[in-house]
């Protein structure tokens, strides 16, 4: 049986529609509002779960943090209604949940996220954490079959797991994030098997790895044209996690431009057109739901362009409702998009 484990940040979503953003010191009147489940850990653990055929049978289970308040209690609750493991989400005392309060601009449904860490600021492990939350196995398992952990950088440990990981749980592919943004070492982006960025991360990688002139040199070639711009920077950071019994795989997704791939199997850079959507409605967890679209069907034995293609279908359905957690389609909704 395939497993998938999620790392990551759980959050208590504040959510206000508005047509506008206030100036400094202004009051202004917005219009509804609504709370829900989130944080990219945790909207990623229940995409890939919502997005796996009812059939399939893979172990989804997510590890992080809650604080022991009401909170972290209906968290616990949402992600155990979808048939996900909680054995390793730590509800921690004298804590809070950690809290996002979104803004979200009415007719574009753009949206602004304020994230107050809480409990997830904990999620960060000892070796000795580690080998009791990834056990090993009395027969070791094969890294071909269908074996993945999922990071995101809503929380600080990130970088130290996925180094453990690939030290002592190989059999795992490690997919990764990397939002909000930080800076990683060249050597730490060789960890990676399968990156997914959006269109302003995939610049902010490229300048932390390359030379100014380098990144110039790319930026130039994007304002020129989206497309052919983005794939050549695909072709470039995939170099980054060129190693052995890689799937080695950049994913950049461009919003309504669509999604531009390659792997270390097929080098060749390929892109995959946005659906047309009637009317955006909220934006939020439109990128987990993709991740969790991509993970979900490489898990089940499809190709990376079969994955991507699910994927872009499984987001255009998120953003035509409100909430991040719950906006996330089922399986059989994305199979009847055209």
């Amino acid at each position: 049986m395939s497993e998938i484990v999620v790392c990551g940040s759980l959050n208590y979503d504040l959510v206000t529609f508005t047509q506008r953003l206030p100036d400094a010191g202004e009051t202004i009147t917005a219009g509804k509002f609504e709370t829900h489940a989130g944080g990219k850990g945790l909207n990623q653990t229940v995409a890939i779960r919502k997005l796996l055929a009812q059939n399939e049978h893979v172990d989804v289970a997510m590890i992080g943090h809650v604080g022991d308040d009401s909170f972290g209690n209906e968290l616990k609750s949402l992600l155990r209604e979808n048939d996900i493991g909680v054995d390793r989400v730590i509800s921690l005392e004298g804590v809070n949940t950690g809290v996002a309060t979104i803004l979200v601009e009415q007719e574009s449904g753009q949206n602004r996220i304020l994230l107050s860490e809480g409990a997830n600021g904990h999620t960060d492990f000892l070796e000795s954490d580690l080998n009791r939350l990834f056990p090993s196995r009395e027969r070791p398992l094969d890294r071909a079959t269908n074996h993945f952990v999922v990071f995101q950088n809503e929380i600080p440990g990130t970088v130290s797991i996925m180094r453990w990981i690939v030290a002592n749980r190989p059999h795992f592919k490690v997919v990764y994030n990397p939002s909000p943004y930080r800076e990683l070492s060249k050597e730490d982006w060789s960890l990676v098997d399968i990156l997914v960025i959006n269109e302003i991360e995939a610049l902010q990688v490229l300048r932390s790895i390359f030379s100014v002139h380098d990144v110039a040199a790319f930026e130039n070639m994007v304002r020129k044209d989206v497309l052919e711009g983005y794939k050549l920077v695909v072709s470039r950071l995939g170099t980054m996690l060129n190693k052995k019994q890689s799937l080695g795989a950049v994913i950049i997704t461009l919003g309504e431009k669509g999604v531009v791939f390659a792997s270390q199997d097929s080098p060749d850079v390929k892109y995959t057109a946005a659906c047309h959507v009637p009317q955006v409605i909220d934006t939020t967890g439109a990128g987990d739901t993709f991740l969790g679209g991509v993970v979900s069907q490489l898990c089940t034995d499809h190709t990376l362009e079969e994955a991507i293609g699910f994927a872009v279908k499984a987001s255009s359905l998120s953003i035509q409702k409100t909430g991040a957690a719950e906006s996330i389609p089922s399986f059989q909704a994305v199979t009847e998009v055209p």
